[in-house]
């Protein structure tokens, strides 16, 4: 899981993940930025079983295939495109390979060199075409549905009542869904002001109390909302978290 402070406000088009099977010399760290500058978190892969497992196990909005092997590439195409409802992108290393992999069922490809703000804008298309919620500006995480275009949120499908604030701090958490966020840059991305670090954290402090319990946060073994101590907050999209997760002994319980 990634750890980042960084927030793109209304950049973001997805509060999922991207799975990518990388190689070196094709996939660069300029091309994960891209995706992560679009509110994506990003894990990446060297084999394809760990790709396949881990996609079984968590719902992602794109995949990418990022390989030298063009052959290998085609027959990847081929067999991720039953995994799940997700877009597919291949990143190769020749342009005489967009053909062969677009035919095999990617979605879009670029080569290798693609500059990173191009390669940001293609994925951002690709997840319009591909993803409904998307376009309607619906932000959906397990059983909680945040409509960005009508500051609407519903929990099991009922109405949650929430003040501006608190709305727009759950917002910015949902865009980062499964990446912690600081408090200040939290706040920051909320009022548009930049917070000292001691005030940032009692003014969020309240505010994300104040969610929490509007969402039963409380009195569910898997809230939503998680306070991982020294680092900030984050919005967990698992329904269960795994027993060798990293941030387990790190989260506090407020």
């Amino acid at each position: 899981m990634t750890i980042s402070a960084e927030l793109t406000g209304t950049t973001a088009v997805s509060s999922q993940t991207a799975h990518v099977l990388a190689q070196p010399e094709v996939w660069s760290p300029s091309l994960t930025g891209s995706l992560e500058g679009l509110g994506l978190g990003v894990a990446t892969y060297t084999e394809l079983h760990d790709l396949f497992e881990a996609s079984r196990q968590e719902k992602v909005s794109l995949l990418i295939l990022a390989q030298h092997n063009t052959v290998f590439a085609v027959r990847a195409c081929r067999v991720i495109r039953d995994l799940q409802d997700a877009a597919v992108m291949a990143v190769i290393q020749r342009e005489g390979d967009l053909i062969p992999v677009l035919d095999a069922g990617a979605d879009d490809a670029v080569i290798a060199r693609v500059d990173p703000a191009i390669f940001a804008a293609r994925i951002r298309a690709l997840l319009r075409r591909t993803n409904p919620a998307a376009r309607a500006g619906m932000l959906t995480i397990r059983e909680l549905a945040i409509d960005l275009e009508k500051y609407q949120v519903a929990l099991d499908g009922k109405t949650v009542a929430l003040t501006p604030t608190e709305f727009r701090l759950l917002a910015v958490l949902a865009q980062q869904a499964g990446r912690v966020v600081d408090p200040r840059a939290l706040l920051s991305a909320v009022h548009q002001h930049d917070y000292s670090e001691r005030d940032a954290q009692n003014l969020v402090k309240v505010h994300i109390a104040n969610l929490r319990r509007k969402l039963n946060d409380s009195r569910s073994p898997n809230p939503y909302i998680l306070c991982v101590r020294g680092f900030g907050y984050m919005l967990e999209r698992r329904s269960h978290a795994r027993d060798d997760d990293p941030l387990q002994n790190l989260l506090d319980t407020e």
